[in-house]
């Protein structure tokens, strides 16, 4: 099992080690970095969402609604409830956004294909990154560019001004649109397919090298809120969901599909909207290296706990 983790893992490190290797010997540098991320969050990632949401089997939510739902509560509600901590807290708007996200937005759309599907098949682990998809590209994406673009705005501008100028931007507008289509029974049929997928592949490739580029020009923190970020994203939360769910006495193999999912570590969003963003780059970039490689031992120690085989 630590085996399959670690060739999950693997290319993610190697991604970003390009990245910083790219940084040494000057091939890009912080305004090269912001490019990039420009590239991809304009254009890459929207794209790729997309074609994701768009080409999604309708009957995904139906296949498990419970499971369904505690992925949600693993995902959307942690979400919400840390942004409202972290106002609470630090007081600043962006940064308990990005916070937030880098713990309840695990890289199940790049890790788990290949380390959910040999866990738990092929058709479970196609259910688990389907709904985790949804949660991550209608909800999370969207709702932490509006925020991000709010906070950045000048407090004295009319608050429903800064709202409709953070919603024209594609990478919240994209999904919603695909999602409204493929509900109302639209088909878009394969062969279109590469039109999207042409450039969007590349968002994940690109939004990692770009984490190995902030980490040369920002440098590794092993800060406590950095610490702090890695602890609950790889142990805190799925922690609390399991002990939730055994309260409630959900299925076994419900708990081990969704505590594995949600032990994924975090994924590049938060360090590609910290980079656009301008907000503790450093911070967010160092949560994603230090919870990827510690997920190799995290993960495999829910497994065992959880008793999959």
């Amino acid at each position: 099992m630590p085996s399959t983790l670690i060739t999950a893992i693997i290319p993610i490190i190697f991604t970003i080690g390009l990245g910083y290797f790219s940084g040494i010997h000057n091939h890009f540098n912080d305004d090269s970095s912001n490019t990039i991320i420009s590239l991809v969050m304009t254009y890459a990632l929207p794209l790729s969402l997309f074609s994701g949401l768009i080409s999604m089997n309708r009957k995904l939510l139906l296949h498990s609604l419970p499971m369904a739902l505690w992925l949600g509560l693993g995902m959307l509600g942690s979400f919400i409830i840390l942004i409202i901590i972290n106002l609470i807290t630090i007081k600043k708007l962006d940064l308990s956004v990005l916070r937030a996200l880098s713990i309840a937005c695990p890289s199940v759309p790049f890790m788990g294909t290949s380390v959910l599907a040999l866990i738990f098949g092929l058709s479970n682990s196609a259910f688990l990154v389907g709904i985790c998809s949804i949660y991550i590209n209608l909800v999370q994406v969207p709702v932490s560019v509006l925020m991000l673009s709010m906070a950045k705005e000048d407090h004295n501008h009319d608050s429903m001004k800064q709202f409709l100028m953070a919603f024209s931007k594609p990478l919240v507008w994209a999904p919603i649109i695909a999602f409204v289509l493929n509900l109302s029974g639209f088909q878009l049929a394969p062969k279109y397919l590469p039109i999207f997928n042409l450039l969007g592949q590349s968002a994940g490739g690109l939004a990692i090298f770009t984490v190995g580029i902030t980490l040369f020009n920002q440098k590794f923190s092993l800060s406590m809120p950095m610490i702090m970020n890695v602890l609950q994203k790889n142990i805190g939360l799925p922690l609390v969901i399991w002990i939730l769910m055994i309260i409630f006495k959900a299925p076994v193999p419900f708990q081990q599909m969704v505590i594995v999912t949600l032990a994924i570590p975090t994924a590049t969003m938060p360090t590609m909207l910290g980079v656009q963003y301008h907000v503790h780059e450093e911070e967010m970039a160092s949560t994603q290296l230090l919870s990827t490689v510690l997920s190799v031992l995290t993960m495999f120690v829910f497994m065992v706990l959880l008793k999959v085989s």
